[in-house]
């Protein structure tokens, strides 16, 4: 057995990895479930990767701490939604390429067929209740969350001094400048690089960072076929683009139209859903006038009071423009880039794992991760804010109680949230 050396290089919270070299490997259609569940029954936005992190790590023992962190930071670097992006990052951890196409559709299921439903039903329907006080009860108890889940995450990744001050500095620039986190994490990555060629000098020190013992992802694609992949959809996308000019068909061009928008805005989009879904519905009123302001709003509500990943919003944008196709259309367009960078950055960490010089740039960019989700508790939180004089006390009491739940008692986060969510009606109700 090679559980405790290893256990003993991970540093103090070691017990954890100790009973994770014990767990099987799980199945495919058991990795399937827990994405369907957690797509099925997780509200919360930003709070998705505490969500996360608690099924894959703390009840599931899927995976370390540090495997987590790992994929988490780079979701982060990637277009797309982050919340989605780290489930594939996981789907592949376990099971290769399969495994990341799979955990992201079943995690993306059950709130696209409920955005279909709406989207079908939308005629019928006086009014979308307003998500105001809803999300100021998430944002507030899903602030708590993500600040406990980046101090269970940093007690390992963040274990030296120079570690902390990387991690502080991080924090304090992604708070003042959000629109940086790309390039910190890039910038820790290098740095990490650097730091590992010139240590390369010095005798090797065992590293805790390989969890070979733990999961084997499935085969990584060959570099060959993603480039014959990269060269298909780079053909694809400029013959729609050419293409879209001749055709005559209102409908079918709509289509086309539909299908070059949300590759633009999915796969070249940093920041989540809520980045994302403005600059599309930017596209689909101000530019294309196919929708009205309130029908992407009543698209932006609906995403927030349904379970899954906001993003899926875009699903009933899409069925407004152009039906059962539109919807289809738009999930592949916002989906299908960001899937295919996961699984070759992923293929290319796998691959590499073992090499000196990646396992330094993945040690680099372990505190920024860790800073990049306390940055992120910070932003969410902020908007549990409104005018209203109520929520400036009920989203830091709220906030606390939920780290307090979490840190302390060890809560499922799930109820949390919709505690969080209860608790913001009730504030509405009573004092607004």
């Amino acid at each position: 057995m090679t559980a405790a050396p290893e256990a003993e290089a991970a540093g103090p919270d070691t017990g954890l990895d100790i009973a994770l070299d014990a767990e099987p490997r799980p199945t495919l259609r058991q990795l399937g479930g827990d994405c369907l569940l957690l797509g099925a029954t997780a509200f919360g936005g930003g709070a998705m990767i505490s969500l996360l992190q608690d099924r894959f790590t703390q009840r599931r023992r899927w995976l370390r701490d540090r495997e987590f962190l790992e994929a988490a930071t780079l979701a982060q670097s990637l277009p797309g939604a982050i919340a989605t992006n780290t489930v594939a990052f996981v789907g592949y951890r376990l099971h290769g390429p399969v495994g990341a196409l799979v955990s992201m559709a079943l995690y993306a299921l059950p709130s696209f067929v409920l955005m279909l439903v709406f989207a079908a039903l939308y005629g019928h329907l006086r009014d979308i209740p307003s998500a105001t006080a809803v999300l100021t009860g998430l944002n507030a108890a899903a602030s708590g969350l993500v600040a406990v889940t980046a101090v269970r995450l940093g007690r390992q990744a963040v274990a030296m001094r120079w570690q902390g001050l990387q991690a502080a500095a991080v924090f304090g620039l992604a708070i003042s400048f959000p629109a940086l986190t790309l390039y910190l994490i890039l910038l820790s990555l290098l740095g990490g690089l650097l730091w590992a060629a010139w240590q390369r000098r010095m005798p090797p020190v065992p590293e805790a960072t390989t969890p070979e013992t733990i999961v084997h992802a499935g085969a990584s694609l060959p570099l060959r076929h993603h480039l014959l992949l990269a060269t298909g959809l780079g053909l694809l996308v400029t013959g729609l683009w050419l293409g879209s000019g001749f055709i005559t068909e209102p409908f079918l061009r709509r289509l086309v139209q539909l299908a070059l928008v949300t590759l633009k805005v999915g796969g070249l989009t940093f920041g989540g859903g809520f980045v994302i879904i403005p600059l599309l519905g930017h596209e689909v009123v101000d530019v294309h006038l196919w929708l009205t302001p309130k029908e992407v709003s009543d698209a932006a509500a609906l995403g927030l009071l349904t379970p899954g990943p906001f993003v899926i919003a875009a699903a009933f944008i899409g069925y407004r423009v152009a039906g059962l196709a539109g919807a289809a259309v738009t999930t592949l367009g916002i989906f299908g880039l960001p899937l295919w960078l996961v699984v070759m950055v992923a293929g290319a960490v796998e691959r590499f794992r073992q090499n000196a010089l990646v396992q330094g740039a993945l040690r680099g960019v372990m505190p920024t991760g860790v800073a990049l989700l306390a940055a992120a508790a910070v932003t969410i939180g902020k908007g549990a804010y409104t005018p209203d004089l109520y929520t400036w006390v009920l989203a830091p009491g709220l906030g606390l109680t939920s780290a307090w739940l979490a840190g302390r008692h060890h809560t499922n986060p799930m109820f949390i949230l919709f505690g969080g969510a209860l608790v913001g009606l009730a504030g509405q109700w009573l004092f607004a």
